[in-house]
Order: C-alpha cells, then structure tokens, then sequence
C-alpha cells in the first residue's frame, strides 16, 4: 500500500517539474521574439494603414428609381408641342415675360411658382417681348416653350417617387406604396398638368414633401437632436413653398402645424420629461413653426418686388406710396417734391364720401349742347375719375405767382390759404362758372380754360 501510494505521487511531481521547465522555456522564446529597444516597434506602426474616419454608404430604391424616370419619359416627350399658348399659359406666361422686362404686376397668389418658372426662362435667354393675348395662339421663335414648361414637368416626374415614399412612411407595404405611385404616373390629369406652364405640379410636390418630412418627424417624436429639429425644418420650407406657390398651400401648412402641437400636447403628461425639457421643447417647436415660414414668405416677396421695379398696368391699385417707388411712374412725377404741400406741388384730390374717386381732367370738351338740348361751356372736361390715372394730377399755384417751380426753400401751404389748381397734363386751370352741369342742372359744371384761373380753391385743413 505504501509502495504504490508513493509511486503516483512522484510521478505527479515528475509531472510538475516538467511543465515547470517547459514554461521557462516557452518564456525565454518569447524574451528573445521581443526586440530590445521600444523604437524597433515604430516602423512596423508605420506601415499600418491609417483608420478610415468617413464612410458613405449608398443606398439605391430601384422601385422609386425606375418610377422617376417613367415620370421623366412621360412628362418631357415631346414636352414643346403643342407651340400654342395652352389654358393658364395666357396668365403665367405674361407674366413670366413681365419678369423678363422688370414690370410691376399684380397677381391673386404668391410669386415663388412663377419666379421658378421665369428664373428657367431667363437662363434660356427669353426677351418677355412676346404678347400672351390669345389661348391657342402659335408662340413664336423667340418663345423658349421647352424652357418655360421644364420647371412643372421637372416637378411631376419628382412628384411620383415621392409619392411612393409618403405611402410608405404611411405604413403601406411596398406593393401598395407601388401601386399609388403607379396610378400617379398615368393618371391622365396629373399627366396634363405637368406638361404645361402651370403651378399645379410645383404644389402638388412641395405638399407631398411637406408631409412627408412631417410623418418622418412623427415617427421619431420622441427623440430630441440635430435630426429630429433637422426633419421638422424641412417640413415646415417644404410646407411653407406650397403656400408661396399657391395660397391653398396654406390648408397644408395648417395641417402640418396641427400636428405638431397634436404631438407635443401628448407628451405633456410624460413624467420622464422634466419642466425645463418641456419648454425647451415646446419654445423650438413654436420658434421652428413661425420664424421660417414667416422668413420665406418674406424673402419671396423681397425678391419678387426686387425684380419688379418699373410701373405697370397694375401699379394703379397700389398706393400712392408705392407707385411713387417705381420706375416712369409716379416717380418721374413725385421726383424733387417736397414732403409738405407746397407752391408747386403736384397732388391729387380723391373725394372722401361714398365710392372713392379723383378730381380728374382730359383734353376732351363738353359738346356745345347736352343731350337734352341745353347750352354748355364747351370747355375741357372735369369728372371724377375712380382708378388713379395721370390725368388726376394737379399742380398747386398761389394766385400771386405765374411759375409752377417749388422754390427753395418751400412756399408751404396752409390752412385757409387760396390756390389755383392747374391741370397737370393740359396745363389747364380749373374753373367754374354760372353753366349747369351735364348730370345735375341745378348744380354748376367744373371745367378747365386755358386763360387765367377764375376759380380759387380755399384751403381748409390742418
């Protein structure tokens, strides 16, 4: 029993020994694998590759692809026939030619639709010179068709892609999302619509955009960082274009904002968002939803009234102000006024009861007799004329004095003083005398001579 106890047991330490003497082994290996000095270490560093910091990884929709460029087929075949002026084309296209020539106008919605529209035009060197007067009327060789449709085709071939990723964040399956872009496609209506110059197309995409942008926000309400606040500011520029395309584009814009304070009212009664968090949260909302759609309404505008610095045909419905602030009109006659009346001044006079008009005057005469047989002055013609013209104007003259200049400084009229009022263009003084009038023969009639002014006009005002 002790003979076979003892021989196990030196084995076992036979056993250790020898483990003990490969282990030194192995380490002495290791000791002389190892270099010396740490600088040996250096060159192998060096000739390792450098860590990539950026990384782009690209992923293509073949789906949303191939619909796109379906879209691009369908809408830009043969995009400049027909070479007639089409529907709205009349109205967008002269207006779009009075962007050209820098001429005032004034239109029922927003510019931005027609300044994309024109911004296209001016890089294809259009004139404006061309008169959009007729529907079905030929354009001619100046008109750049294909340049003045490229903005609504451009918009509906991108309107159908963006479709399909809107049905999607909407929870449809791809399929369904498929079929919805698909029926978009060949819709006949949203065909037509995008092979014209119309604005139609531009709202329609800026809408889609919006809302998709918004449901993208949505899902991702219960985050706050750099991509949540990014995705809500494009919603509200994509939402905010729509409105300054078309004003309808403001259900949209109301819709979106809804939503959002929907949202945020929500998350209110969450007891892991602390009171700051809260109205951290709810001042970037509200700063989000009203600085940059106000900024963009405001800057289309600028732009627009930047653009549109001479007088139109359209300026008569704007003040005297802002007529005054363009080009050959009001301005060449405002140029050099004093602020204050003054001997000399030109001025307009509007009658202050019932339905606005101005003391007006033309180089027509009153006939020798009325219709009704009755003598007149057979003098030039006073009305009131209710649109602002030219011809309201009057140039204020003390009755002392022969010239019409604005002396230096200015002879300021006041209250109780007595003028004469000559006729700015006919150089015709107004006058009345012991004639009836054409309208009323118990009252005398106005009229102009050319010879001194028997008329004095007394000042009552402040």
């Amino acid at each position: 029993m002790c003979l076979s106890e003892a021989v196990p047991t030196m084995c076992q330490e036979s056993k250790k020994v020898s483990n003990e003497g490969n282990t030194m082994k192995s380490s002495k290996k290791l000791e002389k694998a190892r270099p010396e000095h740490p600088e040996e270490i250096r060159p192998n560093l060096m000739r390792r590759k450098p860590p990539i910091f950026f990384r782009f990884n690209i992923q293509v929709d073949m789906v949303a692809l191939t619909f796109f460029f379906c879209g691009l087929a369908t809408r830009f075949y043969k995009l400049a026939q027909p070479k007639n002026i089409v529907f709205d084309e009349l109205h967008f296209g002269k207006y779009v030619g009075m962007y050209m020539k820098n001429i005032f106008f004034f239109d029922l919605h927003p510019p931005l639709g027609k300044l994309l529209i024109s911004l296209a035009a001016s890089l294809a060197d259009f004139n404006g010179k061309f008169k959009f007067d007729k529907i079905g009327s030929p354009y001619d060789d100046s008109v750049p068709i294909f340049a003045l449709r490229f903005i609504p085709a451009l918009c509906g071939s991108l309107m159908i892609p963006s479709a399909y990723y809107l049905l999607l964040e909407l929870g449809c399956r791809q399929w369904t999302a498929a079929l919805g872009a698909f029926l978009i496609l060949f819709d006949n209506a949203f065909l037509t619509q995008s092979r014209f110059i119309l604005m139609e197309p531009m709202l329609l995409l800026t809408t889609i955009l919006g809302l998709l942008f918004l449901l993208k926000y949505r899902n991702m309400r219960h985050s706050l960082g750099i991509i949540w606040w990014i995705t809500l500011a494009c919603s509200m520029v994509f939402l905010t274009f729509s409105s300054c395309i078309k004003y309808i584009g403001f259900s949209a814009l109301s819709l979106g904002v809804v939503i959002v304070w929907r949202d945020f009212w929500g998350i209110l009664p969450d007891k892991r968002l602390s009171n700051k968090q809260l109205l951290f949260r709810g001042l970037l909302l509200g700063g989000t939803m009203l600085l940059i759609p106000l900024s963009i309404y405001i800057a289309v505008f600028h732009v627009h009234l930047s653009l549109l610095y001479k007088a139109g045909p359209h300026d008569s419905i704007m003040t005297s102000a802002f007529q005054a602030s363009l080009e050959g009109g009001l301005a060449s006659i405002t140029k050099g006024q004093p602020l204050e009346v003054a001997h000399g001044s030109q001025v307009t006079l509007r009658h202050t009861h019932g339905k606005a008009c101005w003391l007006h005057s033309h180089a027509e005469v009153y006939p020798i007799r009325y219709t009704d047989k009755r003598g007149s002055s057979h003098q030039q013609q006073v009305t009131c004329y209710t649109f602002k013209d030219l011809n309201n104007w009057w140039i204020i003259r003390r009755p002392n004095k022969s010239n019409l200049v604005v002396t230096s400084p200015p002879d300021a009229i006041k209250h109780g003083d007595i003028v004469h009022l000559i006729h700015g263009i006919t150089g015709r003084a107004l006058n009345s005398h012991d004639v009836s009038a054409p309208i009323s023969p118990h009252n005398q009639s106005a009229a102009t001579l050319t010879t001194t002014c028997q008329c004095l006009l007394r000042i009552f005002g402040k």
